[in-house]
């Protein structure tokens, strides 16, 4: 068990049951220049991450596009500026984690919390975030063009300057949410407010 603290808030996480590829994992140890060579020199190799516990790790600028990260623990991991193109982080934990200028298309997060989370300029276009939990987390200018949101739950969410032209948030829950500056889609639903007093 490994206790991490960022913003005020302990989030505690459990290893679970490994099922990642062993030998990704330790390639993944070697650090993000000789990881980055490797998925260069192997294009065909979709690394396998599923349930891995990579809480709190350092994963800048580390190439994880098509990755299998179903159900990985990936809470206050630091992914700025990584590479998750058509990465399936399905099921996962990724709370109070950083995905500043990370990029996202086409990526499946269904049902992957990512509260407290930070998005700020980060390109998820086209990604699937059905069901996602968003609470309190920033995306500050934040793409999320054509993106689905079906039943996401945003609560004091910051949209502040986000692009989510054509994003599909149907049944989605939205309280609190801060929309300044944001491109929105046409049929997107209302905000709750908290009742003053």
């Amino acid at each position: 068990m490994q206790k991490s603290r960022r913003r005020g808030i302990v989030i505690t996480s459990h290893s679970p049951p490994a099922v990642a590829n062993p030998e990704h994992l330790l390639k993944l140890e070697e650090g993000a220049e000789r990881w980055n060579a490797w998925r260069d020199a192997h294009p065909g190799i979709a690394p396998d991450l599923s349930r891995a516990d990579l809480t709190g790790r350092w994963l800048q600028g580390y190439n994880l596009s098509q990755a299998n990260l179903k159900g990985a623990f990936l809470t206050v991991a630091e992914l700025e500026q990584a590479n998750l193109d058509g990465a399936d982080l399905s099921g996962g934990n990724l709370t109070g984690a950083d995905l500043s200028q990370a990029s996202g298309i086409g990526a499946h997060l269904e049902g992957v919390d990512l509260s407290f989370a930070t998005l700020t300029s980060a390109d998820f276009s086209e990604a699937n975030l059905d069901g996602c939990r968003l609470s309190e987390a920033i995306l500050f200018n934040t793409r999320l063009r054509n993106a689905s949101l079906v039943a996401a739950r945003l609560r004091e969410t910051v949209l502040t300057g986000a692009d989510l032209s054509g994003a599909d948030l149907g049944q989605a829950s939205l309280q609190d949410v801060i929309t300044e500056g944001a491109i929105l889609p046409i049929d997107m639903p209302e905000v709750t407010r908290k009742k003053s007093g």
